[in-house]
């Protein structure tokens, strides 16, 4: 594996081949608390500029879409914000429907990318897992270190 194949990865409990025989999710009040505990690096969608504006004017939501905002509270975080861009170029999203975490980067992944997920994902007892199937572990991040 090399480290410029990773694209998107997740965090799970298993791997979603194991997910479909038994399937635990992520603790979402433990998701909370470690993106409140590091928000030196990540910021919660509802921070955001466009995050406040939506908070501020709820009210003028339609109320069938109301809901679906308010139930997404503290369900996405970002990091990296690219002020040339003008976003955020990592997106984490916690699905409480399927208790996973996926990601998306708008940038190559790195060593320190894997680290901050490993580290999340250990918070969380969970996996790092690429394409949903293969575990990324610390013995994995050295191994791409030396293939680089």
């Amino acid at each position: 594996m090399k480290i410029n194949n990773i694209k998107d990865p997740c965090i799970s409990k298993e791997t979603f081949e194991q997910a479909r025989f038994v399937h635990n999710k992520l603790s979402y009040e433990k998701w909370v608390d470690y993106i409140d505990k590091h928000q030196d690096y990540f910021i919660w969608e509802d921070d955001t500029p466009d995050g406040i504006y939506r908070r501020n004017n709820i009210a003028k939501i339609p109320e069938w879409a109301r809901e679906g905002i308010l139930n997404s509270y503290k369900s996405k975080a970002f990091a990296e914000f690219n002020v040339k861009k003008g976003w955020y170029e990592i997106v984490f999203e916690f699905h409480k429907d399927l208790g996973i975490i996926t990601t998306t980067f708008q940038k190559p992944i790195n060593k320190k990318h894997l680290l901050t997920l490993l580290d999340l994902a250990n918070y969380l007892d969970a996996l790092l897992l690429k394409d949903g199937k293969e575990i990324i572990d610390e013995n994995v991040i050295k191994a791409l270190e030396q293939a680089e």
